[in-house]
């Protein structure tokens, strides 16, 4: 339904033109005044898409009324189309530079009565609702649905409704899992979070994504306990929304104020550096569970991988023992094998079960794993160390391998060492396309490579302490 406020100190002329407008746009819904003083407030109660004014009003003059309407912030997108019995050109000129949208003169003639005054008032309206329309998209976050940063943060700053609570949440290793399964997958997360929010926080509660894994809610009322209530819910609902292995956590942090002079913003940055605080204090072994689950999901997708893993663990275990390195180094390095490839999670699984030869983009695609895997585990502490050694294994010691083209004794030791392990191993075991070599041919082909993909002193005491 249009929404349309005819002003005009002339009872024919506002009966008139409401008529014309009755008979060409039915939904139309007219109001209609005579006082020049009462239009802003009719605005905005009737909630008006569109004001004809007419710029001869005895109590008020019509400019003052259009510059009124277009300085004030509820009524300024209102399209108004200005109507006089005469318009100079100076006239013109000025109302246009006031704001309004369009103008007609009187008496009306037949064809303004037919068609244009029709279609100017059709036009004013679509301009205003594509207005609109444009407002809110820049107001909403595209893909949660909920306000975005600017818009929640111009909420808190005109707030002033006397107390509630600002509350923040974090989705925890949500970085992990893009890096593990790139954002699309990521990106779910993030929209079961905020469906959850929009279904537990109240009516009244302004919710926004305030960027990345970061959620926003303002709760105008909402004292401490019924703001705990809240985290409780989407926490609970969160963790049931969440199958299989890979299950992630929230960290939430708020603050409640019910001062006169609350600042909403320092309320937000409270709450913010609360939920840093809980976020810092997630347990590590949540990470190493989350590293875990995806290296299962892995195996799980391809479980040559896990064949593969396993063998190359064992196999630098027993080169840690003939290097002599001691027992924790040796348990470093077993578990470096079981990692090494945890990277392929986000290799489509079609290119890595695929069987024949591999294209030179499918290669490309596989070489992008020790990267990924150095990103995975470099999120959680505990496993950074590893994550280097990860990111070297298909270096070569000539300088010629990926991805950073490291040479010689610039490449970690125990990515030298991986290398070797990984290759014999990658040797020994038949592919789709391809037959297995014989141990002998496998040391064959890596004696072939030394000095220049291996280290030849490393290659060694592989050849002679572990196979």
């Amino acid at each position: 339904m249009s929404r349309i406020l005819v002003v005009d100190d002339s009872l024919v002329d506002r009966r008139i033109i409401s008529k014309i407008i009755q008979k060409n746009i039915p939904d139309a819904l007219l109001f209609e005044t005579d006082d020049g003083y009462e239009v802003e407030s009719m605005i905005v109660s009737e909630q008006i898409e569109l004001c004809i004014l007419d710029l001869r009003m005895p109590k008020r003059n019509g400019m003052d009324i259009l510059a009124s309407i277009k300085s004030k912030e509820a009524t300024m997108d209102v399209p108004v189309i200005v109507c006089t019995g005469h318009l100079e050109t100076e006239t013109l000129i000025k109302v246009l530079t006031l704001g309004a949208y369009d103008y007609f003169t009187k008496p009306l003639s037949e064809e303004v009565m037919k068609i244009a005054l029709p279609l100017k008032v059709k036009n004013a309206i679509e301009h205003l609702r594509r207005t609109k329309h444009i407002k809110k998209l820049s107001q909403i976050d595209a893909l949660t649905g909920l306000y975005n940063r600017h818009s929640f943060k111009s909420t808190l700053m005109s707030y002033q409704k006397g107390g509630g609570s600002v509350m923040m949440v974090d989705i925890n290793g949500l970085k992990l899992v893009n890096d593990a399964f790139g954002s699309d997958f990521g990106d779910d997360y993030m929209v079961n979070l905020s469906n959850i929010i929009r279904e537990v926080c109240p009516e009244n509660a302004v919710c926004a994504r305030w960027g990345g894994d970061e959620f926003a809610m303002l709760l105008p009322g909402a004292n401490k306990k019924v703001t705990n209530d809240v985290a409780k819910k989407i926490q609970n609902k969160f963790k049931k929304s969440q199958t299989g292995e890979l299950c992630l956590s929230l960290a939430f942090g708020w603050e409640t104020s019910f001062g006169k002079e609350t600042d909403y913003l320092k309320l937000l940055t409270k709450a913010e550096d609360g939920m840093i605080r809980d976020k810092i204090l997630e347990n590590e072994s949540t990470r190493s569970s989350m590293i875990a689950a995806i290296l299962h999901t892995l195996h799980e997708k391809n479980p040559r991988e896990e064949a593969h893993s396993r063998r190359v663990s064992q196999m630098c275990f027993k080169m840690g023992s003939a290097l002599q390195l001691n027992d924790k180094e040796i348990q470093d390095l077993k578990i470096i094998g079981l990692l090494h490839d945890i990277g392929k999670i986000a290799i489509d699984e079609n290119i890595l079960n695929k069987p024949s030869e591999l294209t030179h983009e499918e290669w490309t695609t596989i070489r992008r794993h020790p990267e990924i895997g150095h990103r995975i585990l470099s999120g959680a502490p505990e496993m950074k160390e590893y994550a280097n050694i990860i990111l070297c294994h298909h270096e070569r010691f000539d300088g010629k391998g990926y991805p950073n083209k490291l040479s010689g004794l610039n490449i970690p030791l125990y990515s030298r060492l991986l290398t070797i392990v990984d290759s014999y191993d990658a040797m020994t075991c038949e592919r789709p396309y391809r037959k297995a070599l014989s141990h002998q041919e496998a040391v064959n082909e890596l004696y072939k490579s030394a000095g220049t993909q291996f280290d030849e002193s490393l290659l060694d005491i592989f050849t002679s302490y572990v196979i």
